[in-house]
């Protein structure tokens, strides 16, 4: 706790400029994992893609939509209309719930870095 308190005193004595870069490195390290799902993905793993579309998807909607909770319905909206639609009536695939709990896991990292912004 001592040592958390020290660097919060110690990054507020930091000029502005330093403190919007150190604000920059944040929000980034907030987009780690996706950038981690990225560097080792595989066709194999379908999962990971699952995760990254989500995640990508969820940033373009909040963008458009301007609006994170909006855009989070949509994007799940989206990801539950893949697989019944798409997986179920089309038959091109298997409609798992493991593959809504990836794309929910992604909006949540798109979530995350959206309320990173706001600091």
């Amino acid at each position: 706790m001592k040592i958390t308190v020290l660097i919060l005193f110690l990054l507020s004595l930091l000029p502005v400029e330093s403190r919007a870069q150190i604000k920059t490195v944040a929000q980034l390290a907030t987009l780690s994992p996706t950038l981690l799902v990225v560097y080792s993905s595989d066709l194999e793993n379908y999962q990971k893609n699952h995760y990254l579309i989500s995640t990508i998807g969820y940033m373009g909607s909040y963008m458009v939509l301007d609006s994170k909770w909006k855009a989070a319905l949509l994007t799940l909206g989206l990801g539950a209309a893949k697989e019944l639609v798409i997986d179920g009536l089309m038959g091109r695939g298997e409609p798992l719930w493991n593959d809504m709990m990836w794309n929910t896991l992604g909006v949540g990292q798109g979530v995350v870095f959206t309320f990173s912004l706001d600091f």
